[in-house]
């Protein structure tokens, strides 16, 4: 990271915390350095990033650029154990680790120079929400799920994080963020007569899941639980060493 851009990180980092940081350590604060000692520990030798715990209303994750990654304490509060918490800080740090962030980095470094840091920074965080494509999405979350493994974090236990999500996203009545469309919902690929219904279906969910930059909580989710079968499968036919070990591979070569 240029000294440009690691200096951005740092002037947005004072803005947030000095914005909505908390004034007193609790046990937010010791679940946070818990799961990133872990996190950081399976990352070596990628620079170690940094977990900071925000009072935001909505339970969340998030990162921009710079060496941070921040969690709402609403988020953490809903969470039984640390592998929900894991898997969103993981989720961010594979933004970084992915390269996703390359863009908005080089616009903050830039745009820092002509506006206010404050309103640099609102506008940093709205820009970091559309330069993710759905495939970024996917990489991220699969990369997220191999270092929480090897973190020593259930996989299972990590996806309680969509349940989380979900909560807030169904308050508010993003229905289409937790479950996708209608159409998405009704369309089925398996259901197709013939191979050229099958590829209208498949053109069809194609276009309407990728009008938006992410995917739906539940595509998510079983996305997540596939890999999870694929390496339990691996275990139980005695393959699990080799398994992780392509899996893995295969995870830090996705391209994005």
């Amino acid at each position: 990271m240029s000294h440009a851009r690691r200096h951005i990180g740092e002037r947005l980092h004072a803005v947030l915390l000095r914005a909505y940081g908390l004034r007193q350590r609790d046990f937010s604060h010791d679940c946070v350095d818990r799961v990133m000692a872990a996190l950081n520990a399976v990352r070596a030798p990628e620079p170690p990033m940094t977990g900071e715990v925000l009072w935001l209303k909505a339970p969340m994750a998030f990162t921009l650029p710079g060496r941070y990654c921040y969690i709402s304490r609403q988020f953490i509060e809903r969470c039984a154990s640390d592998a929900p918490a894991a898997f969103v800080l993981a989720h961010e740090i594979a933004h970084h680790d992915l390269g996703h962030l390359r863009h908005a980095e080089a616009w903050a470094a830039s745009a820092a120079a002509y506006a206010p840091l404050r309103f640099a920074a609102l506008v940093l965080y709205g820009l970091a929400r559309r330069v993710y494509s759905r495939e970024m999405e996917f990489a991220a979350d699969a990369r997220a799920l191999v270092h929480c493994r090897m973190a020593g974090f259930e996989p299972r236990q990590c996806l309680l994080a969509f349940d989380i999500l979900a909560w807030h996203l169904l308050d508010n009545r993003a229905l289409d963020a937790v479950y996708g469309t209608d159409d998405e919902l009704e369309l089925d690929p398996h259901l197709a007569a013939n191979p050229l219904d099958w590829a209208y279906v498949e053109s069809r969910l194609w276009l309407l899941r990728h009008r938006r930059s992410h995917p739906s909580i539940v595509e998510r989710r079983q996305a997540l639980l596939a890999e999870i079968a694929w390496w339990e499968a691996a275990v139980r036919t005695g393959a699990a060493s080799d398994a992780a070990s392509q899996q893995d591979a295969a995870v830090a070569q996705r391209p994005v």
